[in-house]
């Protein structure tokens, strides 16, 4: 009887083994594909049928790829910092898809990408998993340079402290533009139109862009100020919002009087001007899809 259970749990183990290496086979192919951003194949990808073979991979990008460069923004701050910020980055990712993915949905629709909410989902996924895994390969170089600076209050922290932000900031915005290229790519691959694919990305990136600045002053800190306490997120996440505070910052760095009311009245002026293009751009678009 013992031996009879011995060889069954050794038949489900061997079972369980075979299954796990199978999907993490599944997992490196697929992220071959996705890293050589070949934009038939990507397109070819997005038509196969819904399953949890064709996510894995991205969550796998996207989480391990933006925890590992998560870890590394914090680490400078504390090792408890990196920690903290490892779980954010890839809440915030997944968050700017959950609250923008009916929208991108539906600009998808109307601005002529061909694809449906599944389908925009899958390749907002997509641009993402690259993002992750571009910003996750450069994390032991930035751990590096954090390892090398001196820690916070120490001789000339204050400069490796800017100058690990421009490195940071540099590398965000090198995976952005790379993942949004290969993402313009695949819209247009998928739509067969080029103009598609640009109006389907300017109107996913303003959407994206927008979500994505609010709720990354909800989750601060990222990189963690020196002079602040280290915690998970601020005692007031929710008070305030991205742009009031850049509206507030700004106006702080104006001599007060008619300086501010000049700005103000400027800046107000030239909001409206391009609410009114961008409108005339999507009627437009509209226009000549219909």
């Amino acid at each position: 009887m013992l031996n009879q259970l011995l060889t069954l749990c050794d038949a489900k183990l061997i079972t369980l083994h075979h299954k796990v290496m199978r999907s993490a086979y599944h997992i490196r192919q697929k992220l071959k594909i996705l890293v050589r951003g070949e934009p038939g194949v990507l397109a070819d990808w997005l038509r196969e049928p819904s399953s949890w073979k064709s996510l894995m991979p991205l969550l796998f990008g996207i989480v391990v790829g933006g925890a590992a460069y998560g870890f590394a923004i914090g680490l400078w701050r504390a090792p408890m910092q990196g920690l903290f910020v490892a779980i954010k980055m890839p809440t915030l990712i997944f968050l700017t898809l959950l609250v923008n993915g009916l929208i991108n949905g539906m600009l998808g629709l109307l601005l002529g990408s061909g694809m449906s909410f599944r389908q925009t989902l899958l390749a907002c996924l997509m641009s993402f998993a690259i993002f992750g895994l571009i910003v996750g390969s450069l994390s032991p170089i930035a751990i590096g340079m954090v390892l090398d600076a001196p820690g916070p209050g120490e001789e000339g922290a204050e400069v490796w402290y800017r100058t690990i932000l421009l490195t940071h900031t540099v590398i965000i915005a090198f995976a952005g533009i790379v993942a949004n290229h290969k993402l313009l790519h695949l819209i247009q691959a998928f739509s067969g139109s080029v103009s598609a694919g640009w109006r389907t990305l300017i109107a996913w990136l303003a959407g994206n862009l927008f979500v994505g600045a609010q709720l990354s002053y909800n989750l601060r800190p990222f990189f963690g100020n020196p002079d602040l306490p280290i915690q998970f997120l601020r005692p007031d996440p929710f008070d305030g919002s991205f742009y009031e505070s850049i509206w507030r910052l700004t106006l702080a760095s104006i001599p007060a009087g008619f300086g501010r009311q000049f700005f103000s009245s400027v800046v107000i002026l030239l909001l409206c001007l391009l609410l009114l293009m961008f409108a005339r751009w999507v009627i437009t678009q509209l226009r000549e899809l219909i």
